[in-house]
Formats: C-alpha cells, sequence, structure tokens
C-alpha cells in the first residue's frame, strides 16, 4: 500500500512533460505568425483612414472652388519627403500645414507615421495615394483612391490596395 501512494505522488512522466512540450510548440508556431500579421494589418488602418480623409478634402475643396467658379481638385506633394522605411516617420504637422496643396485639403496630421502621403490632381480628376514598407523588406504597399468629375458630378471609386502587408 505505502509503494502505490509513492508512485501516485512521484510527478509527471518524461513522455507526459513532452507532449505537453510538443502542444505548447505548436500552439506557438501558430500563434505567432497569426499575430505578426494581425499587428501589419492594424498599421495599414492608418492608410486606409488617412486616405478617406484625403478624399474628404479633396471633395470638400472641389465643392468651394466650383462655389467660386473655378472648380478644381488640389494636388499635393509627398510628405512625408522620405521614402517609407519599417520604422514611422516622426510627427511633422508643421509640414503638411506649409504645403499649399494639403492646407487647401484641410488634411494635417499630428501623430508620427508609417505611410507617405500625396495627392495628384488634374481640372477633371485626383488620385489620392499612401505607400508605405511596414515590414522593412524593400517592397512598398500602396493604397490609392481617386474621383473623376463626370458631368458635374464626382464619381470616386473605392480605396486600391497593393501589397497589403508589405
Amino acid at each position: 500500500m505505502k509503494r502505490s501512494m509513492k508512485k501516485v505522488l512521484a510527478g509527471f512522466t518524461l513522455v507526459e512533460l513532452m507532449i505537453v512540450v510538443v502542444i505548447l510548440g505548436i500552439l506557438a508556431a501558430v500563434a505567432i505568425p497569426a499575430f505578426t500579421r494581425y499587428v501589419k494589418r492594424s498599421k495599414t488602418s492608418e492608410a486606409t483612414g488617412n486616405i478617406s480623409k484625403i478624399y474628404q478634402g479633396e471633395v470638400a475643396y472641389f465643392n468651394q472652388s466650383s462655389e467660386q467658379s473655378v472648380a478644381s481638385f488640389a494636388s499635393a506633394t509627398p510628405l512625408p519627403a522620405a521614402g517609407p522605411t519599417a520604422s514611422k516617420y516622426p510627427a511633422q504637422p508643421t509640414a503638411f500645414t506649409a504645403d499649399s496643396g494639403w492646407s487647401a485639403i484641410g488634411f494635417s496630421v499630428d501623430a508620427p507615421l508609417y505611410y507617405q502621403y500625396a495627392a495628384t490632381a488634374s481640372a477633371s480628376s485626383f488620385n489620392s495615394i499612401a505607400t508605405g514598407n511596414i515590414d522593412g523588406d524593400g517592397v512598398n504597399s500602396g493604397f490609392s483612391r481617386s474621383a473623376t468629375l463626370n458631368a458635374g458630378e464626382i464619381q470616386g471609386t473605392q480605396i486600391v490596395i497593393s501589397n497589403e502587408l508589405e
């Protein structure tokens, strides 16, 4: 009787511990890539949100300029000026307000950025662009949304995404 009680209180066998280690390894192998994808996807929300703000600013600028009978869209230089990297650009709110295109659209950002933003325009269309490289591998991701003027009405497209998690 005493001998079987000692065996019960002895603990786990090596096989049982190895099974636990294998299960933990499998869980880690599945969870780590899913977590990295989740983090990258959360970074892309900055681009989609800001592209929408730029789009709304362009539409508002066009409506305001059409009231003054000079209907047009506004162009803005790419900001921040440096090319995309995996780290955030430092906050540069004065760069956006100093550029006449960005101030006309009414777009500025006070927080650090993962993406570089630009707006190209002609008399009858515009395109808002965000370019980034959130994983630092040299392949850029791109977000853009454009609109054209058709019979006095602005017809916009959905956001076009290329290489979303790059």
